[in-house]
């Protein structure tokens, strides 16, 4: 019984976090960025995509699925039609609540149709996540049995590459792994590291425009297989090459644009940790020991020993926020400058130490140029004049946008609320009569009357909490947060 435990709790625990970073990868890929609340609300709803099939499967075999999923035995004397029916409901509701969160929350670039056609794809999307999900629960335990036969073990990193940032990962990472003699050269990925995102991609549609940027990234050697996928990067190889693959893809991958935690808060200081990355990559000298950098680590610092992000997403902000601290100090990626020594090649440490822990500088909003320290007082003064006009245009327009869509929600709210004032005053004049009904005769009359009350008064309950349920809880939400950014900005840029 012990190893028979042991088993599940081994198997349930690995399911958990490849299921984990699924549904974060998900969220992220048809809402784009969220809050923590919202992201615990639409992990949820995408957790009920991915177990679709089993309400599918219930409206064939009702009795036996229930008894699956909650383990209560029925007795024959209840009705499979009635049943039935409810696997039916449930199994377009889910698709439907799906549908409702892409059209509410999906962002307006990547599906810009009308609000009906994004209610309806949320039969689409749950298709296409119930198969990926499936698939993956079917080759996650072929692929340990296959692994155990053949000496191997695979390890699942989550990274959520940014545009633009997996090719530029992939070399830094075959060049770091050269230095511990392992060769990467490229290749074609096997069908089942690629079957999941290809799915999709094609059965997705639209909703997945965002998750298709990255094309997968495949490098083999004798003892190692990497694939970077837009969600995660896979390393499946022999013990030793293992251990040197996962040490070194996280320390390459800390500069760079690619977010490795899925819990929200998380991600938002990964974000402020990967911009001050990009301003010390413009010009690593002159940034080495800045006081403005070093006081931006110090506030990421602070901002993390407060904050309730879980420990495992913690540590890795943490350890980010180490390697981010030995750039500013002066000193080289840890891994990679113990190899460059064992290997005794100190001129190609100087050169490969660049490409390596310094990723090439993105182009973000308002980035300076390279050349920067060479303009004239005239031309800087220029330069930021129409950064600083081009960054007043946007919040304002931001504003308006955001001040539209809350006086919509406000204009909801009174409209329930409305609503439900009549239905109250309605309420109490049929509740009126019916008193008086009951009070001149003995006949039924007055029972039909307050049934007919009751039921008034329960259409203006629900309806008045919908409406306030739609009223604003944050007013200017994401300017507020943008403004809180830009500011962040306008000080790393004065380093």
């Amino acid at each position: 019984m012990a190893i028979l435990q042991a088993l599940i709790s081994l198997i349930t625990k690995s399911a958990g976090k490849i299921l984990n970073a699924a549904f974060g990868w998900a969220v992220l890929a048809l809402f784009g960025r969220t809050t923590p609340k919202e992201q615990t609300l639409l992990s949820a709803v995408v957790a009920a995509a991915a177990a679709w099939p089993l309400l599918v499967v219930g409206i064939a075999f009702p009795k036996a699925m229930l008894f699956v999923v909650s383990f209560v035995p029925l007795s024959k004397s209840v009705p499979s039609l009635a049943l039935r029916i409810v696997w039916i409901a449930l199994a377009l509701f889910v698709p439907l609540i799906v549908g409702s969160m892409i059209a509410a929350r999906a962002p307006k670039d990547a599906l810009p149709e009308s609000s009906l056609k994004r209610l309806l794809r949320g039969f689409q999307v749950t298709f296409a996540l119930a198969v990926a999900f499936v698939l993956m629960l079917v080759l996650a335990p072929g692929m340990k049995i296959v692994n155990a036969l053949k000496g191997r073990k695979d390890v699942r990193l989550p990274a959520l590459v940014q545009e633009g940032a997996g090719g530029e990962f992939m070399s830094a990472f075959v060049a770091a792994l050269a230095l511990h003699h392992i060769e990467l050269r490229p290749g074609d990925p096997p069908w089942h590291m690629t079957a999941p995102a290809s799915l999709l991609k094609k059965l997705g549609g639209r909703a997945f425009a965002n998750f298709g940027g990255e094309r997968p990234e495949y490098r083999v050697a004798a003892e190692l297989e990497v694939n970077l996928n837009p969600n995660e990067l896979l390393l499946r190889g022999k013990e030793r090459a293992l251990l040197r693959g996962q040490s070194v893809a996280q320390e390459v991958m800390a500069p760079r644009c690619i977010l490795a935690t899925m819990d929200a808060r998380a991600q938002d200081l990964e974000r402020q940790i990967k911009r001050v990355w990009q301003i010390y990559a413009e010009r690593p000298g002159d940034h080495r020991i800045s006081a403005a950098l070093i006081a931006r680590r110090d506030e990421i610092a602070s901002d993390l020993s407060k904050s309730d992000v879980p420990y495992d997403e913690w540590q890795i902000v943490y350890r980010e926020l180490l390697q981010l601290d030995r750039a500013l100090r002066g000193d080289g990626a840890l891994i990679v400058r113990v190899a460059f020594k064992e290997n005794e090649e100190e001129r190609m440490a100087s050169e490969k130490e660049v490409q390596i822990e310094t990723p090439p500088p993105a182009v973000a909003r308002g980035s300076s140029p390279a050349a920067l320290e060479h303009m004239t007082n005239r031309e800087l003064i220029g330069y930021i004049s129409q950064n600083a006009l081009q960054l007043a245009k946007s919040e304002v327009e931001l504003a308006k946008a955001e001040l539209k869509a809350d006086l919509k929600k406000e204009v909801g709210m009174v409209k329930g609320l409305g609503v439900a004032g009549l239905c109250a005053i309605w309420a109490v004049s049929i509740m009126l009569m019916a008193c008086a009904l009951a009070l001149g005769t003995v006949m039924a009359e007055w029972a039909a009357a307050l049934v007919v009350a009751g039921g008034v008064l329960l259409v203006g309950t629900v309806a008045g909490l919908v409406g306030w349920g739609k009223r604003v809880q944050k007013p200017l939400e994401t300017t507020l947060r943008t403004l809180k950014e830009d500011a962040r900005w306008a000080k790393e840029r004065l380093a």
